[in-house]
């Protein structure tokens, strides 16, 4: 009867040891380019992709579209 082999970590996570070391030189990579004055002024300058859509998603879950409610003085 042959013996089948127990699938190592590397196999079983191969997607994952890569993946994880590509996302973060990918963002390092946007941090430099983003820091570098030649290319990005520092009023185009944004956050990183996960912090931008962060904020995007928690102005969507909350209902704050950045509008000010002004209060009516009508008496």
């Amino acid at each position: 009867m042959p013996t089948t082999r127990k699938p190592t970590f590397v196999s079983r996570n191969l997607v994952a040891i890569v993946m994880i070391p590509s996302l973060i030189a990918v963002h390092f990579g946007w941090a430099i380019l983003q820091d570098n004055r030649k290319l990005v002024t520092a009023e185009e300058q944004i956050d990183l992709p996960p912090v931008t859509f962060a904020k995007f998603a928690w102005k969507r879950l909350t209902g704050d579209h950045g509008v000010v409610a002004e209060k009516s003085d009508s008496k």
